[in-house]
């Protein structure tokens, strides 16, 4: 298979579910498409650029995310960078002469009632890096409202994207010392044989002071939390396509 890469704001869209549900089923979670998928026509098949224009996020209410009130939270916002949302039996579409924003009866073969899908459109508006307006932060999500305490401290620009590479490589990350910080890792494969490190910037310790090990790989959509005080996050890495870490701080 060509290479390939998820459309940059379902990446987004990712971490910031992740972050807002850390401990939710990825179960029904997916990006480009299996074999049934490319038999036929699907925003899960890669673009003739490589790009997939698709995710799925699966329904987990008792880990915190509802499939339908991500769904609803989407469809008030009308990001012009949603194509179409498929949910419970019913799909909403964006496009003229598609009954723009109106739920309407969905007969594909999966009624997708395990997850919500979300399409994007291809090109840049589907790579476009600004974040998604999901609501206020405790905005209720029932039956377990995600609730973040403090002032949350992420840009457009809080996503940093990790360089292929075939053989061990270090990238530096910089994180606010002074807030409470998750690293959210959305690569489509396992960064094999990797190695993460963080360490605080202490005085008489040199750079950075003493690293410590954190797991030997990371998977798709995994959160990480980084302890408070730490300046820099050190990650040492090989995988073979790009990775991107999506950055919450939290004050």
């Amino acid at each position: 298979m060509a290479s390939w890469y998820v459309a940059h704001s379902l990446d987004i869209l990712l971490g910031q579910i992740n972050a807002l549900a850390p401990k939710r089923s990825k179960l029904s979670d997916g990006s480009i498409g299996d074999a049934a998928h490319s038999a036929r026509y699907s925003d899960h098949n890669p673009t003739t650029s490589g790009q997939v224009c698709a995710r799925d996020f699966t329904n987990d209410p008792d880990g915190g995310l509802d499939a339908q009130w991500l769904a609803n939270r989407l469809v008030e916002q009308r990001d012009p960078r949603i194509k179409y949302i498929i949910s419970r039996g019913r799909i909403i579409d964006s496009r003229p002469g598609k009954n723009p924003w109106k739920w309407m009866p969905y007969n594909g073969i999966n009624a997708h009632k395990q997850h919500v899908h979300v399409s994007v459109f291809a090109g840049t508006a589907g790579d476009s890096t600004a974040l998604w307006n999901l609501g206020p932060v405790g905005t209720p999500n029932p039956p377990v409202p995600p609730r973040l305490n403090g002032r949350l401290m992420m840009t457009e620009d809080n996503m940093p994207t990790l360089p292929p590479a075939m053989t061990t490589t270090t990238e530096v990350l910089a994180v606010p010392p002074d807030a409470d910080v998750k690293l959210i890792f959305a690569a489509k494969t396992t960064i094999f044989g990797g190695h993460l490190y963080n360490w605080s910037a202490v005085p008489g310790q040199g750079t950075g002071g003493d690293p410590r090990q954190w797991r030997t790989e990371v998977q798709e959509g995994e959160v990480i939390p980084i302890p408070r005080g730490t300046s820099k996050v050190h990650v040492e890495y090989s995988c073979a396509s790009s990775v991107s870490v999506f950055i919450q701080a939290i004050s």
